[in-house]
């Protein structure tokens, strides 16, 4: 029903109901006919279905339970079908020009940058001494979790110097260490997690060296460690994580460009946010794989959720 008799669209209400430009006031007509609607600045989330004119036509919170949402598309159907047919006809609503972006809520991968897929997952430790998928059915906790780390130009490039030979160390830039370890190394399979802190950050070491090079290909390994807490005395702390690192990025010479990148988090996480209640009690081991995306899919783009405070995602050493 959604992809067949709808036209399904994705935002985040976070950016929605901040923009002030046409989309913005769209969204806020629309969501002010549901139950989150009016002058609050609160979220205002959900499921809206609705007539491109703008009438909603029902709305739900969340959809985590696939029957519930089917009788609300269903629910949504038939209030259309009992609409008046001029406002069902083809070309029943003319859509303006929608006039200038409010660039303040704009996101947009950088220019000659990378996008990298970021995929969080709960573990739980095997009986052969590995680790396997967990079970929490908490808000869809043993589902894993999505969003994007964007490295700009010169980042990804300071990762693989042209010029380096096998053995060669290289400098991985402050910012894109930071960056990974305050906004990606973070527990958000049941909901929205608070970011870490750059004083959370406890311990770092994170090395890279090229592994391979020849005229056609550069192969680096990353590898190391990072202890992030909430309060210096680890054992005090609420919220942590205490992780290993390795990982692989690849550099295509002819192409000029980035053909690999594959890192992986692996430890043991600990507490919750306000936003990600249910966390497994005690230190459970967490999972983060970072893998790089082709950027040919319209879910590619969208932003990482750090990025809500754009300046600080890109300067996240200081």
């Amino acid at each position: 029903m959604a992809k067949e008799r709808y036209v399904p669209v994705a935002a985040d209400d976070w950016y929605q109901r901040r923009r002030h430009d046409a989309e913005g006031a769209f969204f806020k007509r629309v969501s002010d006919q549901g139950p989150r609607g009016g002058d609050s600045t609160d979220t205002r989330q959900g499921i809206y279905l609705l007539t491109a004119g703008g009438k909603l036509l029902a709305y739900k919170n969340a959809g985590h339970n696939p029957a519930v949402m089917r009788e609300v598309l269903r629910d949504g159907l038939a209030k259309w079908a009992r609409l008046p047919e001029q406002e069902r006809a083809p070309g029943a609503v003319t859509v303006p020009d929608p006039g200038k972006l409010d660039g303040g809520y704009t996101r947009k991968p950088p220019a000659g940058g990378i996008i990298v897929n970021v995929y969080a997952r709960l573990l739980e430790k095997s009986e052969l001494g590995g680790v396997t998928a967990a079970t929490c059915k908490i808000g869809n906790g043993d589902e894993a979790s999505r969003d994007h780390l964007w490295l700009t130009g010169p980042e990804w490039r300071a990762l693989v110097p042209a010029s380096e030979k096998a053995g060669d160390a290289i400098a991985i830039p402050p910012a894109v260490v930071r960056r990974i370890l305050r906004f990606h190394l973070i527990d958000n399979t049941r909901g929205e997690p608070p970011m870490w802190r750059a004083e959370d950050v406890r311990q770092s070491h994170i090395t890279a060296s090229v592994q391979e090079a020849d005229a056609k290909h550069v192969l680096v390994r990353i590898q190391g460690d990072a202890l992030l807490a909430t309060d210096s005395d680890v054992e005090k702390a609420d919220r942590g994580y205490d992780a290993a690192l390795l990982g692989y990025v690849g550099y295509d010479r002819s192409a000029d460009r980035i053909d690999r990148f594959d890192l992986v988090a692996l430890g043991e996480h600990w507490g919750q946010g306000r936003f990600t209640q249910g966390a497994r009690p005690g230190r459970q081991p967490l999972g983060v794989a970072f893998e790089l995306a082709r950027g040919d899919k319209p879910g590619d783009t969208v932003p990482p959720q750090a990025a809500r405070d754009e300046r600080s995602y890109y300067t996240a050493d200081q």
